[in-house]
């Protein structure tokens, strides 16, 4: 007698197979968006620890009442700014320019009072899903970024791993490098940037 169509139980094992091989291609195309959006996320990073740079270099020959620029990190929140370093408040000397503070003055603590947002679009910026700021990624606890200040002219790196001073080659002993965590949630991949105390980021 010929067979005719299929029984239930295999149609019931074809579904069942084609269910688990569509979950583990879902599965593999999630972590994959995750590791593209890691990637694409570290140079962003990168290029906005550029910019401040930058930026930095380019105020001081204007009479900005920015003396500085750099970026903060929020691994809480896993945000990050690009931030004016403001000295509205300070005198000005001949011509308008404020009077920044020194660069010993600067280095002595983190003033949150002057940092204040550059631009729209670049104060808390949030890092997409599937990727965050990860602190805990930090082997020596003691090097992870959370403010790095570029002061004009050079312009020197400062840069604070505890969030109230900073740290640099003339007036504070230099961790010569600091370090910017990123990983996939879940922890699956993961990048660092690195900064060292003459400006120079890497991936």
């Amino acid at each position: 007698m010929q067979r005719k169509g299929f029984t239930l139980i295999e149609v019931l094992v074809v579904l069942a197979l084609t269910a688990l091989l569509s979950g583990i291609a879902i599965g593999y195309t999630h972590v994959g968006q995750n590791d593209v959006s890691l990637s694409i996320e570290e140079s962003e990073i990168a290029q906005m620890i550029l910019e401040a740079k930058e930026l930095s270099i380019a105020t001081y020959s204007s009479n900005s009442v920015t003396c500085a620029f750099g970026v903060q990190f929020d691994y809480v929140n896993s945000t990050y700014s690009l931030f004016a370093y403001d000295a509205a408040a300070s005198p000005s000397q001949p011509g308008g320019r404020p009077l920044c503070p020194s660069l010993a003055g600067t280095a002595a603590s983190v003033d949150q009072n002057a940092i204040t947002e550059y631009a729209n679009g670049s104060w808390q910026v949030h890092t997409p899903p599937g990727v965050v700021l990860d602190a805990s990624a930090d082997p020596v606890a003691s090097d992870t970024i959370q403010d790095v200040l570029f002061y004009p002219p050079n312009p020197f790196t400062l840069m604070s791993f505890d969030g109230q001073t900073f740290q640099d080659d003339y007036t504070n002993p230099p961790a010569s490098t600091g370090y910017v965590y990123l990983s996939t949630v879940g922890g699956t991949d993961s990048r660092t940037i690195s900064v060292n105390t003459d400006g120079q980021v890497s991936l």
